[in-house]
């Protein structure tokens, strides 16, 4: 038996959870934007779950200035952000922790 898929409250789940800072989160809203076709919101919603060190959302941001939807500016300070989140989230345990699980 087929589940029925509800967007509408999926959608909704999401905006709660970026509220409260969840980064995929964040990241699938810019995705349910762009399908939707609104593309600005969604440059939005990735250019802050890159700040937060989302590298798919940096990712997106980075093609979207490559095909002309996002400027020079935009690329530059998701690339900052980016570059600053995963700076304060490095410390040698994290670093000891990935290479002893081989990540």
């Amino acid at each position: 038996k087929e589940v029925a898929k509800d967007m509408d409250k999926a959608f909704r789940h999401y905006e709660t959870a970026a509220m409260y800072g969840h980064v995929d989160a964040r990241h699938n809203l810019g995705c349910e934007e762009y399908y939707a076709g609104n593309y600005e919101l969604a440059l939005q919603h990735f250019l802050v779950s890159a700040k937060l060190g989302d590298d798919h959302s940096l990712a997106m941001v980075k093609k979207k200035f490559m095909g002309g939807l996002a400027t020079k500016a935009d690329y530059a300070s998701a690339l900052r952000g980016y570059q600053n989140a995963i700076e304060e989230m490095s410390s040698p345990d994290r670093d000891e922790a990935k290479a002893c699980f081989g990540k």
